[in-house]
């Protein structure tokens, strides 16, 4: 069974205008926001990126990182240290975990935080750094798993630790790859673990939703959860009526369900998944999108759940992602599957305006960058097409980069984490 590795990625910024749509149509608001995997909200939007894309090989500074790794970068624009961008990266000999911070004004390696590990079974396409950090004010929040340890670490801007947590045994066919979230002070991680297809003598894991204090690291709550697969998708944020906020999450187990972030208590749950979720979901005014499937892609199934109306809108099966998480553009869903094909599907009814080939096999998430929608495939090539009802392919990258993890962009620049680099483009 194929699993993503570099499910997880980005972090970026969005006009006002765009932000404030957002905040009317998928029940955001800008105190929720948190600059976590897929962006702000987990949207992968980015409105105001103006890099020039095809770029040109001069406008693309390539940093040589320690290790390897999956998982995408975070960036942080403060104003006191500037623009920065935050990643893991791991050796694949013994699994060392490096915490890599980039100065982004001089294009250089500022500071490097490493760990000691133990080296454990991996899927292929995996690594030991398959995880995205989250950042704030106060610095970065990183996770990552092993055997006997599920280590939460928070790292201030000057690399200094600030806080550890080891939350113990982990089990997983495949190695860890989710990434933890914020929200109003807290630091939420689901540490979903496998329960089936386990090897002779290895007991079950537990899944669990972990809900911390982001400035001390003390638990907040901690709900256990069932446990069927790992699952490594990321909550969203969904706003009330009344103002009080809701994780929407999705599991196996479970299926699509809402979450009281205050307590964990689980208020509602839509049983409709039976393989692994790979994909975080996303939210649309009031539906739920949500995956789940395997690495031959023959159960791959989009379900998009109506949480006001308390009912399925609609199903895709038909060239349905497992990893790749889709992106809404107003009323347009995009869907880019695994193995290359590129879907948009009409909100209201579900109903499918094109689907073309592309080719590729893919692990990482498409983003829009104003009017424009990209993919990176894991041998390097950037597709770019129109972010319409219409096909359009616009233009093609052909880079030899090794590349599962998701592009990342700002205002002005994009970046692009490879195998064993940082790119950035300007």
């Amino acid at each position: 069974m194929r699993k993503s590795p570099g499910m997880h990625a980005s972090i970026g910024l969005f006009s006002l205008f765009v932000l404030g749509l957002l905040s009317c149509s998928c029940g955001y608001s800008q105190e929720s926001a948190s600059n976590r995997f897929r962006g702000d909200q987990g949207l992968g939007l980015y409105d105001q990126c103006r890099v020039e894309i095809p770029w040109k090989d001069p406008s693309v500074t390539k940093l040589d990182l320690p290790g390897i790794g999956n998982g995408s970068p975070v960036l942080w624009q403060g104003s006191a240290s500037g623009a920065r961008a935050y990643l893991l990266s791991a050796s694949a000999s013994d699994a060392t975990r490096h915490v890599i911070a980039v100065d982004l004004a001089n294009n250089k390696v500022l500071w490097t935080k490493s760990y000691p590990s133990t080296k454990h079974r991996l899927h292929q396409f995996s690594t030991y750094a398959s995880s995205t950090p989250a950042v704030d004010q106060n610095g970065i929040y990183v996770a990552w798993g092993e055997p006997e340890h599920v280590y939460v670490k928070h790292l201030g801007h000057d690399g200094q630790e600030l806080w550890s947590r080891d939350f113990g045994r982990y089990v997983s066919q495949h190695g860890f790859a989710t990434s933890p979230m914020l929200l109003d002070g807290k630091l939420y991680l689901l540490d979903s673990q496998d329960a089936e297809e386990l090897e002779p003598g290895v007991s079950p894991g537990e899944d669990r939703m972990i809900s911390l204090d982001a400035k001390t690291g003390q638990t907040h709550w901690e709900r256990k959860l069932p446990t069927k697969r790992v699952c490594y998708g990321l909550p969203s944020v969904r706003i009330l009526p009344d103002g009080s906020k809701e994780l929407v999450c999705a599991t196996t187990a479970l299926g699509i369900f809402g979450m009281d972030p205050n307590t964990g208590e689980i208020r509602w749950t839509h049983d409709c998944f039976k393989q692994r979720v790979c994909s975080s979901t996303l939210l649309a005014g009031s539906l739920a999108i949500a995956t789940h499937g395997s690495g031959g892609g023959r159960d791959n199934m989009l379900v998009a759940y109506d949480m006001q109306a308390k009912k399925e809108r609609f199903r895709i099966q038909r060239a349905a992602p497992y990893v790749p998480t889709p992106v809404v553009l107003g009323n347009l869903l995009f869907l880019w599957s695994d193995a290359g094909i590129v879907s948009c599907v009409r909100l209201d009814d579900g109903e499918i305006l094109w689907s073309e080939r592309i080719g590729g096999n893919y692990y990482s998430s498409p983003i829009i960058l104003g009017n424009r929608l990209v993919n990176v495939s894991d041998t390097g090539n950037v597709t770019i097409l129109a972010a319409s009802d219409k096909f359009e392919k616009l233009a093609t990258i052909a880079t030899d980069a090794t590349v599962r993890s998701t592009l990342v962009a700002s205002q002005d620049m994009l970046l692009m984490r490879t195998y064993e680099q940082l790119w950035i483009v300007r």
